[in-house]
């Protein structure tokens, strides 16, 4: 069964519908130029957004502003971050009550909505906390850290199992590989990158040469799955390698607190990844 706010709230669905005839939806509706007036500045805030949070958390992961302290980061982003956010409410609320009916029934809405609250946790009680206290990570900030991770692993696994989610499990494979190629050690990165070409020889030959797509869709389509769970796989593990594996320097912040500026870039990143598979159907039928 797909699992979206309609399967979760059935009764809300009269509620839902009546959003696009009354205010503001009805006001968006009358000027054909607002809409896309609202969708480019939330667009603009993303971009904001995730500046600030890849800057942050990769001062965290021991990469990017390495020799500035990470409470000065945090308070010099702190309000281009608030402000960030602000403006995505806003205008997704906006939005939101235009497409309301659709929203209701896509997989990918509920997606982003649990990887939404998931980061905000992170990025306003864990990684802010981190970060004023100078790496030390407390007692109610690894509470905070837990409940995200649980809600993003539920998140995760919506992707995972619901109908056509490869747009927004590829958003995830390549942001992670890209972490691991920018800021992993010189052997990580050769490894991966024969991994990787590997991988697109394999899957060039597989859904091009033995099976033609046209006449095998089906079956191309569940080889592409595989080859992207194998991926997702490898990633992880270089991932994993990166944060935890033994370095012959000394690590200049512990692995806890890389962790957390690798787990932060990452939700982020399902949010991004859930909205362009919105765009793109959000798995509705």
């Amino acid at each position: 069964m797909t699992m979206n706010f309609h399967s979760i709230f059935p009764d809300l669905g009269p509620w839902v519908k009546s959003l696009g005839n009354v205010f503001p939806a009805s006001a968006i509706k009358a000027a054909p130029w607002v809409f896309p007036v609202i969708e480019t500045a939330h667009l603009l805030g993303l971009a904001t957004l995730g500046g600030c949070v890849i800057i942050l958390n990769l001062r965290f992961m021991g990469a990017g502003l390495t020799n500035e302290r990470a409470a000065l980061i945090e308070r010099n982003l702190r309000p281009w971050l608030w402000g960030a956010i602000g403006v995505l409410v806003v205008t997704g609320l906006l939005m939101s009550t235009v497409v309301a009916q659709r929203l209701y029934v896509r997989p990918a809405f509920l997606i982003k909505m649990l990887s939404l609250v998931s980061a905000l946790i992170l990025s306003l009680g864990v990684s802010g906390s981190l970060a004023r206290n100078e790496g030390v990570l407390t007692q109610p900030a690894k509470i905070m850290a837990g409940i995200a991770l649980a809600i993003w692993l539920l998140a995760i696994t919506l992707f995972a199992t619901s109908d056509g989610p490869a747009p927004g499990t590829l958003h995830l494979v390549c942001a992670g590989w890209l972490i691991v190629m920018a800021f992993g050690s010189k052997w990580t990165r050769i490894l991966l990158g024969v991994c990787t070409v590997a991988m697109i020889i394999a899957a060039a030959v597989l859904t091009y040469f033995v099976y033609n797509p046209f006449e095998h869709y089906d079956l191309v389509n569940e080889i592409d799955r595989w080859l992207l769970r194998i991926s997702a796989a490898v990633v992880v593990g270089f991932l994993g390698w990166e944060v935890a594996g033994p370095k012959p320097a000394p690590r200049l912040t512990p692995t806890l607190t890389r962790l957390v500026g690798l787990f932060t870039i990452l939700v982020w990143v399902t949010v991004a990844a859930s909205g362009r598979w919105i765009g793109l159907g959000g798995g509705a039928s």
